[in-house]
């Protein structure tokens, strides 16, 4: 398991499935007190297999977690 910290967002890379809980809950125990203090809520976006981005969204409610399959916004569409 793998979490990097960008300047926006946690990258997280996993390579089993028994592995990917712990990592997306330690995603989410890092960013939850920013997104508390910014009133925001946390985005996860599966970017492909055992590769996944955890980012603050202002689209969001405080409090909400979502999750989505996709390309991270870094990427182009």
């Amino acid at each position: 398991m793998t979490i990097q910290t960008a300047s926006d967002h946690l990258a997280i890379a996993v390579q089993t499935r028994t592995e990917l809980d712990g990592a997306l809950d330690r995603a989410l125990e890092i960013l939850k007190p920013v997104a508390v203090l910014e009133g925001v809520g946390i985005l996860v976006t599966r970017l492909s297999p055992g590769r996944y981005e955890a980012r603050l969204n202002a689209e969001l409610p405080p409090g909400m977690t979502r999750e989505s399959w996709g390309t991270s916004s870094d990427e182009p569409r």
